[in-house]
Parts: structure tokens; sequence; C-alpha cells
């Protein structure tokens, strides 16, 4: 029974933010109202977010006042947007090393503790609270709804986190998703994903840009007939081929969208934006840059975010290991008054076929590593349908049973008839591009 959407916004999902103690709801019809203020008040806004947000990094955190004052740099030299290539660059390494005494605020709202290792490989702790959890997920909420969704609509939706917990438990019953592990994409997985979406008469499908994919093309190769209104998608780069074979399986458009797991969503593509992505920019400051300068719209550079709210651990110009470029017009389209990214490039990765039919895609070793946090970086390389190589660079205090344990993990989880070797080495270098490719597949596909 599909209730109406006024019913969830009304009852729903105020019950929701009641039980879980977030405020999802307040910060949805925010974000859903301001993007269509006039563009120079959603920019003085940002300025004023983003005075806010240094002002309470340098007040309250030791390792943004001494990074400041080494540079510098006080919080009244910043008076908004244009003046952040004022500050310093923060990357990983430098916030693991002050984690958590010197990078984190206590605040009054319940904070947890998430692992990630991101784009560039390296995995770090970042503490988040309520408030910025709830802002990141109305915004999860407004790039599905980008697509046509509506509250209550069922979703479908592919994901490394299997153990779902209560409160992302209760979260997908109330929002009607139905939540599939992405680490198992064999033939037999993808051909029970489909009957699940045919059988509950799911049209809006989300998850990792490959996982969609590799669905999607079992669908064609299976005859599958199911018309879906729209397919959302993250992660990974959504090339050209991953669009056309998703539209030509479930007949609908496939609408991007960029975020990190560091609690900030960043973009998303609209139904009045075809291959350009709406910027949250009251929720995240982007810049393109090179050498920690600004570079003009439509050039390719690194990706450096601001997240706005301060929250248990501000990320002011922070390096997530992207790169990207701004569009170089000012439309609005469909009235919406947020500026545009128009590409995120390098978070391509090649898919892993191993021999009892699994496809295992980055994120699924991204969800493996992050229990071995003394592995400082990894490169997976397929030279053979039932062998890996693997490349790590050893963190203090690694020992072999970390290793062990990964090794474990990937046959367990991907294929027992997988034949891995490692090889230490002191660096991964990255490409031309500026990026590290993690997974690498030699063999034909």
């Amino acid at each position: 029974m599909h209730l109406p959407s006024w019913l969830w916004r009304k009852l729903l999902l105020p019950a929701a933010d009641t039980l879980t103690g977030q405020t999802v709801l307040k910060h949805l019809d925010h974000y859903e109202t301001s993007q269509f203020w006039p563009r120079e008040r959603i920019f003085a806004e940002r300025d004023r977010l983003i005075r806010r947000v240094v002002e309470t990094a340098y007040g309250r955190c030791a390792f943004y006042r001494d990074l400041y004052d080494q540079h510098g740099v006080k919080p009244a030299d910043i008076r908004g947007f244009n003046d952040l290539e004022k500050l310093p660059l923060v990357d990983k390494n430098m916030l693991r090393a002050a984690y958590p005494h010197g990078v984190t605020i206590p605040t009054s709202r319940r904070s947890h503790e998430y692992s990630t290792s991101g784009s560039t490989g390296v995995p770090f702790t970042v503490l988040v609270d309520d408030d910025t959890m709830s802002r990141s997920r109305a915004l999860m909420l407004l790039r599905t709804m980008y697509a046509g969704w509506e509250l209550g609509c069922p979703v479908f939706q592919t994901g490394m986190a299997v153990d779902r917990g209560a409160m992302k438990g209760l979260k997908d019953a109330l929002l009607r998703v139905r939540y599939f592990s992405a680490f198992d994409l064999s033939t037999d997985v993808l051909d029970r994903y489909l009957d699940v979406i045919d059988s509950q008469r799911i049209r809006f499908l989300t998850g990792y840009a490959q996982s969609m994919y590799l669905l999607a093309r079992r669908a064609c190769a299976t005859g599958f007939d199911h018309r879906c209104d729209g397919v959302v998608t993250w992660g990974s780069n959504l090339l050209p081929h991953f669009r056309s074979t998703i539209r030509d399986a479930f007949n609908c458009r496939t609408f991007d969208s960029y975020g990190v797991g560091e609690g900030m969503q960043v973009a998303a593509e609209s139904v009045h934006s075809e291959g350009l992505l709406h910027q949250f920019c009251l929720h995240v400051a982007v810049e393109i840059t090179a050498e920690a300068q600004p570079l003009p719209p439509g050039e390719r550079g690194e990706i450096i975010l601001t997240r706005l709210d301060a929250g248990a651990m501000p990320l002011i110009r922070y390096r997530i290991g992207d790169v990207g470029r701004m569009h170089e017009g000012d439309v609005s389209p469909g009235g919406i008054n947020l500026p545009l990214l128009q590409a995120v490039d390098g978070r391509v990765s090649d898919i892993i076929t191993t021999p009892n039919g699994n496809q295992l895609i980055v994120e699924f070793f991204f969800g493996i590593f992050q229990y071995a946090p003394t592995i400082e970086h990894f490169q997976v390389l397929q030279t053979a349908r039932d062998k890996l190589e693997v490349k790590i660079v050893r963190g203090h205090g690694f020992q072999d049973e970390h290793w062990e344990l990964v090794r474990d993990k990937i046959r367990a989880e991907g294929d027992p008839g997988l034949h891995i070797d490692v090889e230490h080495v002191d660096e991964i270098p990255v490409e031309q591009s500026g990026k590290r490719r993690f997974v690498i597949s030699s063999i034909a596909k």
C-alpha cells in the first residue's frame, strides 16, 4: 500500500525523528526550500556558514587553531567562499594524527565514529554527530526525489552495510527501502534481486553505479521486462555504457550523485540537469583547485570540500582525493539555483569476475580493508580468473595476521576459489590523473 506522500511527511518522518533523536525532516524542509532562493541569497548564506564553521573550528579545535596560526590566518580574514583559498588544505593523514583530541568538539548530540577509506584508500576515523548525520540523510532523500521519487514509494538499494542495526533498520522500514548486499553480485544473486524488483513492483533503484550496471546487464541478458521510473547511483563513476545499459534494461533514466563517507552529500543530478550535478552548497562548499588555488569553471582539478556545519569534527578545505570540473554556464535547470558540477572524475575502477561468477566492485574491497586499519594503502590486480595480486603499504602496528584477516575475508565473501598473493611495497603511486587505481583487472571481460 502506497500511503500519500504528505502522510509520510506529516506523521511518519516526524515519528522517526523522535524515535531516533535526529532532525532529518527539519533539514529536508530547509534544503528543499533554499534551493529555489535567488542565487545571491544562497551565496550569502553559504558565506555566513563558512564564517561560522571557521570561527568554531579555530575557537574549539587545537588542530585548526595551530594550523591557521602557523599560516598567519585568523577567522576574521575569512568572510566567505572566495576567502577559502587563504586557508591551508587538510588531508586524512593530518586529521588522523590529531584525532581525537585535536580535531573533535564535544556536542550535546550523540556522536558516532565511522571508519572510512574514502577515495584515497587511507583509512581513518571521523566523528559524526546526529545533527550532521541528519543533514546528510536529508540530502540522501532529496537526491532520490531529484529522480522523481516520493516519500513512501518502495526503493531497492544495494550497499555494503549488511548488518543494518536498529536505527538503519528502522529507517529502511519507514522509508520502504529493500536493502540488499553488494558483496555478492553473482548471477544467481542478481536473478534473485531482479525477482524481488519485479514481484514487489519496485520502480526506483539506488546503489553503487557498478552494482546497478551489473544488475542491468543481467536484466538485459535474461529478457527482464519491468519498467522502472528512475535509478540513482553513487560511488564510482557512472560511465556512459553504464547509463545506456541501465536505460535499456529498466527503460528509465539514471541519476548520478556524489557524496563521501565522512558525512557529506555533495551533489546530485536531477530530472532537469542531465549530465550536470546540483551542488548542495548550503551543506558543503566545493572548490576545484590546482596547487590549492581555484580553477576557472570547465577546468579539471582537485576537489576540495568544506562541510558547513562544524558538528563533532570540522572538515575545512578537506582533500578527498577526487578530481572534477565546475560547470561553465550559469543556468538554473528547473528553477533550482544551486551551482552545478560538470563532472566528477577519477573514481573509475574495474570489475573483478571470480571463478564462481561473483563480480567484485571497488566498494567490496573498501568494505573489507576497513577491518585492517594498519594497512595504509592497497591495490588489487587480477592477473587470471582465479588469481589476485594485492599490493599493500604497511602502517604502524601492522602484523601479518592483519593481512591474513583481509585475505580470508576476500575469499569468504568474494570467492573461496581465489588464489591471493600479497606484495609489501613502500608506496602505491598515483596515476597521471592524480588518482590511485585500487582495482585493476588485466583479463578480458
